[in-house]
């Protein structure tokens, strides 16, 4: 199923000369700010950047979270970067003392071992870190659940992922360059389902209307005070990571664990889920494609 634009896959970038180009940073790029930033705080506690090995997923043409962990002097062990747009090595790397390695222009579903040689613990292409932010949505269902499935091969045990992805809105609708935006309820079974338990996860903007009426009255309290002075474009990033479930985009901080118990898990088998499950058609229809996928996958790692 395409998008609006036509496509099955959107190779989509956004920038921030894209994201100025109204004269004002839009939420989506504070959003994107913010979640980098997330990560550089999670490295940057008990100094784990120092032995951080990180696979970014749809690290972007920029590589901002690179440039960002780079300059905050919190430069993890080892970075790979996959896109699927190709693009050469930002300049500012090439006098750099820390070199990030790229794979461009490559699907990731076909990679089988990272392209180039380097000594990680735990073996060869394994990584304790991966990011996937802004991605999922701009692939098909099958691609979507083909990424969460491959992903784990190149991960050591206890190794956190995040992933971030817009939480669909049957009565506001997909983005136009968006092929597969999922529900909040959707996204977060779908995690479970495919074997990453979820340790955290937070909304990175919301719309004032969808959570004001979930406010407690300190809360309401402060929302009008810093509306005073921030308009609600700030404010849709500020409140947005109390109320994940309210918000138009997520952020979830996870474990690849294989099989989650009934205990660990804290969504409903994704068959039992009722109503649109996201804006694309097929998710009805693949639902049992993400249960043989999963019990395949755990095979593997059995």
């Amino acid at each position: 199923m395409a998008n609006a634009r036509g496509k099955a896959i959107d190779n989509t970038d956004l920038s921030i000369e894209q994201a100025e180009a109204r004269g004002f940073i839009h939420r989506d790029y504070i959003a994107h700010c913010l979640r980098w930033t997330h990560v550089a705080k999670y490295l940057h506690l008990q100094r784990r950047f120092e032995v951080a090995d990180v696979i970014d997923i749809g690290c972007g043409k920029d590589m901002p979270l690179a440039r960002m962990l780079m300059t905050s002097r919190i430069a993890p062990r080892s970075y790979l970067g996959i896109e699927y747009n190709k693009f050469e090595m930002p300049e500012m790397f090439a006098k750099t003392k820390f070199k990030p390695n790229i794979a461009t222009g490559i699907d990731f579903t076909d990679m089988k071992e990272i392209p180039y040689e380097q000594n990680l613990p735990g073996g060869l292409s394994k990584f304790n870190y991966s990011t996937c932010f802004e991605v999922l949505e701009h692939v098909e269902p099958a691609k979507c659940i083909a990424i969460l499935d491959h992903l784990p091969n190149f991960l050591r045990p206890c190794s956190i992922s995040w992933f971030s992805t817009p939480c669909y809105d049957e009565k506001v609708g997909a983005a136009k360059n968006h092929v597969n935006e999922m529900t909040y309820e959707c996204f977060g079974s779908l995690l479970e389902e495919m074997g990453y338990k979820i340790l955290n996860h937070w909304g990175t903007f919301a719309s004032i209307k969808d959570y004001k009426d979930h406010l407690t009255t300190p809360q309401e309290e402060m929302f009008k005070e810093l509306r005073a002075y921030y308009d609600s474009n700030y404010l849709a990033t500020i409140f947005a990571p109390l109320f994940p479930q309210h918000s138009r985009n997520c952020l979830w901080e996870t474990e690849y664990v294989g099989k989650l118990t009934l205990e660990e898990r804290k969504f409903p088998n994704i068959k039992s889920l009722e109503g649109v499950l996201g804006s694309s058609e097929y998710w009805r229809e693949i639902t049992k494609c993400v249960e043989c996928v999963a019990e395949s996958q755990r095979s593997m790692n059995e």
